[in-house]
């Protein structure tokens, strides 16, 4: 939690530093996320599904490339072996390809420092890749909402582990 109030604080500052400069974005998003793994640090297998969230801020050099850095909280997972929670902090670059009537298409690529903590094996983190894409429709100028895929890979805890997560968001452009 006190990982999410910071991240807060940083967009929030972010966005109040925004409010002079062009291309500038916030956004945030909520959905289910699922963790995939053999072994996170004990012999369990771990396919389970728990809410994630994101919340970040970017940068638009034009009106089809940009950079978001953000962290992500991906939930908390159970299995017979114990707890494993999974979060980090990621910068992906942002491809966006303009439909018509208000909607695009999004594509991301880029870097993730992931987390894992287990009850069981302890906590690590390590830094992988983080691909998704998704569509966006903008309500103005301003303001749209966002539906996206994304996978985050961890490199932590002796796995190589994949969280998937689905969600829906709001991104503000100053």
């Amino acid at each position: 939690m006190k990982k999410i109030a910071n991240a807060l604080v940083c967009v929030s500052l972010l966005g109040a530093a925004a409010a002079h400069a062009e291309g500038l974005s916030i956004g945030g998003s909520l959905g289910n996320s699922r963790v995939q793994s053999d072994n996170l640090g004990s012999a369990a297998t771990v396919d389970r599904s728990s809410t994630g969230g994101k919340l970040y801020g970017g940068y638009a050099f034009t009106p089809n490339f940009g950079l978001e850095a953000g962290y992500a909280r991906l939930g908390k997972f159970s299995n017979s072996a114990g707890d494993v929670k999974a979060d980090g902090f990621y910068t992906d670059a942002v491809g966006t390809l303009p439909l018509g009537n208000g909607f695009s298409a999004l594509g991301r690529v880029g870097l993730f420092n992931g987390k894992l903590d287990s009850s069981t094996a302890g906590s690590d983190r390590g830094t992988s890749y983080k691909v998704g894409a998704g569509v966006q429709y903008d309500f103005d100028k301003q303001l749209g909402v966002r539906g996206e895929w994304e996978r985050y890979r961890f490199d932590a805890l002796g796995s190589k582990s994949n969280a998937d997560m689905y969600s829906v968001g709001l991104n503000y452009k100053f």
